[in-house]
């Protein structure tokens, strides 16, 4: 995942945050105006966009020089802006061209190298690890490739070098390539080469495929940039005229290296070509006339069901809304699914042809199985592992229904938990093959305390799905605030912000917010609309508390 964060003047801070929103929004980046926050900001993996505007922030004078000299490897993109006009008018152009960082502008630059938008492992990490190698730093960029899978060449040039060897070199077998200006690439740990010695190459063609040979544990792609000359002239303070790439890369926000945009022109197609909002109501209680008046006076598009839901609720939310995507969440019962996954197949299917026949055509198939108490280290022990039991489970019902949708379950977000929680960047890893066969994958979204548009990391991990499986459809099946402290009124402003900003994220099929339920408080929803100003739903369900 790229950690960015945009700095901005504190003189007129609204002014140049509203020409920022758009590409905030595109590119998922966090905003503030204090010099400091962006300098300790996920360091040292971010990047920090600012503006030229010479008097920015006049405390500290030149801002790029300032971050540079206190913070060392800091990485910072200045936007050509002296005005928010300008660096609307810049910011734009970066959407406009899929280039996070205006690396298009230079006269040199590097196309993504892989089908995956992720980076594992950015240039200048662990120095703990590298200083043995008499390196300050990981000496260039690790993406994620699975085995196998395609490596391209990031720019024009002609191959200088095939090393054919996959334990004889710490980059096993790799491939070197010089381009324009004296600069060289070379693609690491790889399977194989399909260019040789003296091949010219264009920028976006394969030239191998993945792997983890030479000093490697896991399969990847690492790149590393090189400019001749570069350490004597003291570019750069790595040896052998190693550079950092990032600034030269275009970054693959939306899509592949090959320009597909996720949810428009790629493998992930919804029908309704946005993301819809709606609400979970996961009890199985009827729904009441009140219920059924908010549904409807609020134009809610979706509802996120439980099993139990029954017939006469599924027949109710169709008639109070036609056309309303209903999915249905269905948990894996613990206790009857010790015998393996064909059981828990077996005890779901009635239930999925029961809600089929009355038009329910998603179903997430268990929820948080990265939790013990959903299942880790008692029916599986690891992604990989409960991957098997989704593949299973889903086939099964699919051989008997076929047009049946089946979602990987959402996680629950954080890292690692001795003997309550897997990391949910861990068991992605290990369950995507399985997560490839899914037909849409659910994301829990939930976050500390925020204000203003700058959300916390973890409410935006459908970022780390997005770029982890670039052709899937999400379906954001749990979110909101994390502390229960928090007012009600403040809750909902920050879901409705939420709400508000995911509609723009291409390849969200839908997001379900709240419950109905008055039970919980029918003034904890509100949501907004495209235009950004509080939808009926918002104000029916604020009517019904108490």
């Amino acid at each position: 995942m790229e950690y960015q964060i945009v700095l901005l003047p504190r003189d007129d801070y609204w002014v140049w945050l509203r020409a920022c929103r758009k590409y905030v929004l595109t590119f998922g980046a966090g905003l503030t105006d204090d010099p400091g926050t962006a300098a300790r900001y996920m360091a040292p993996r971010q990047v920090i966009t600012l503006p030229s505007r010479r008097d920015a922030f006049p405390e500290i004078g030149n801002a790029s020089r300032w971050l540079q000299s206190r913070y060392p490897g800091v990485r910072v993109d200045v936007v050509n802006a002296d005005t928010p006009d300008d660096m609307r008018d810049e910011l734009s152009r970066r959407v406009a061209e899929n280039d996070r960082y205006g690396a298009r502008r230079r006269k040199f630059y590097l196309l993504w190298p892989t089908d995956y938008a992720v980076v594992t492992q950015n240039f200048g990490a662990n120095p703990q690890i590298y200083r043995r190698y008499a390196l300050p730093g990981h000496e260039g960029i690790d993406f994620r490739a699975l085995t196998n899978t395609n490596v391209y060449a990031c720019a024009d040039g002609e191959v200088y070098e095939v090393h054919t060897g996959a334990k004889d070199h710490a980059y096993g077998i790799h491939i070197r390539i010089q381009h324009r200006d004296s600069f060289k690439t070379v693609y690491a740990h790889l399977a194989r080469s399909l260019v040789g010695k003296g091949d010219r190459v264009k920028a976006g063609q394969i030239i191998g495929r993945a792997d983890s040979t030479g000093n490697s544990s896991a399969s990847h792609l690492h790149l590393s940039l090189k400019r001749d000359g570069a350490t004597a002239r003291k570019e750069t303070t790595y040896p052998k005229d190693i550079i950092d790439p990032t600034p030269y890369l275009v970054w693959p926000a939306q899509g592949s290296p090959q320009g597909k945009v996720v949810g428009k022109d790629s493998g992930a197609t919804w029908e309704a070509g946005r993301c819809l909002v709606g609400v979970r109501r996961i009890e199985a209680r009827p729904l009441d006339p009140g219920e059924a008046h908010a549904v409807h006076a609020g134009r809610a598009e979706a509802v996120l069901l439980g099993p139990e839901a029954g017939d006469e609720t599924i027949l109710a939310l169709q008639s109070v809304r036609p056309g309303i995507l209903l999915v249905a969440r269905l948990p894996i019962d613990l206790a009857k699914a010790e015998s393996g996954p064909e059981v828990a197949a077996r005890e779901l299917e009635p239930v999925v042809r029961r809600m089929s026949s009355l038009g329910v055509r998603d179903f997430e198939v268990h929820s948080e199985p990265n939790l013990s108490q959903q299942g880790l280290g008692r029916l599986w022990g690891s992604g990989q592992e409960f991957g098997r039991w989704f593949v299973e489970i889903a086939g099964r019902l699919r051989s008997e229904l076929p047009e049946a949708r089946f979602g990987f379950p959402m996680l629950s977000p954080g890292e690692e938990v001795q003997g309550k929680r897997r990391a949910l960047t861990a068991f992605l890893s290990e369950a995507e093959e399985s997560i490839a066969q899914a037909d849409w994958i659910g994301v829990g979204c939930y976050w500390s305390s925020t204000t203003g548009m700058e959300l916390p990391s973890e409410g935006r991990v459908f970022e780390v799905y997005r770029s982890l499986f670039p052709d899937k459809l999400l379906m954001l099946t749990g979110l909101g605030p994390a502390s229960p402290a928090l007012p009600e009124s403040e809750a909902a402003r920050q879901v409705a912000q939420f709400l508000d900003r995911v509609r723009e994220v291409p390849g969200i099929a839908a997001a379900f917010a709240g419950t109905t339920s008055p039970t919980e408080g029918w003034e904890n929803l509100a949501w907004t609309s495209p235009t950004g100003e509080a939808s009926e739903l918002a104000q029916a369900l604020g009517r019904r508390k108490g």
